[in-house]
């Protein structure tokens, strides 16, 4: 008889534990720190330079210049050869220890003609 009532006392004192730590995990995930929001919508103060082509130039014209590129098999070489040539005309300062190492590297090597 004295044994069952241990066990009983034992058996109680591990539900009230576990309801104990049932109980504080509850709080502490009520008390957690919720994350803010990402601010992933811009404002027109900061949208980029290629907001604002995409939004001068329709959306349904690029589509169409976007599948001229892709439905010629050197479409997309050429389009990156213009897109390259303009960026360079726009932006000549960048680019210059790029260039002038492919410069030395022509003048080192052999020609193939």
């Amino acid at each position: 008889m004295q044994r069952l009532v241990t066990l009983t006392q034992e058996f109680c004192d591990r539900c009230l534990r576990s309801l104990a730590l049932a109980a504080l995990v509850s709080v502490m995930s009520w008390l957690m720190v919720a994350p803010e929001p990402a601010y992933a919508a811009s404002t027109a103060e900061t949208s980029t330079p290629v907001d604002q082509v995409m939004a001068a130039e329709p959306r349904d014209q690029a589509y169409e210049e976007a599948l001229e590129v892709i439905d010629d098999p050197n479409g997309v070489q050429k389009a990156y050869k213009d897109n390259l040539k303009q960026y360079r005309q726009e932006n000549p300062e960048t680019g210059g220890l790029v260039e002038e190492a492919k410069e030395l590297i022509e003048k080192i090597t052999p020609s193939k003609n």
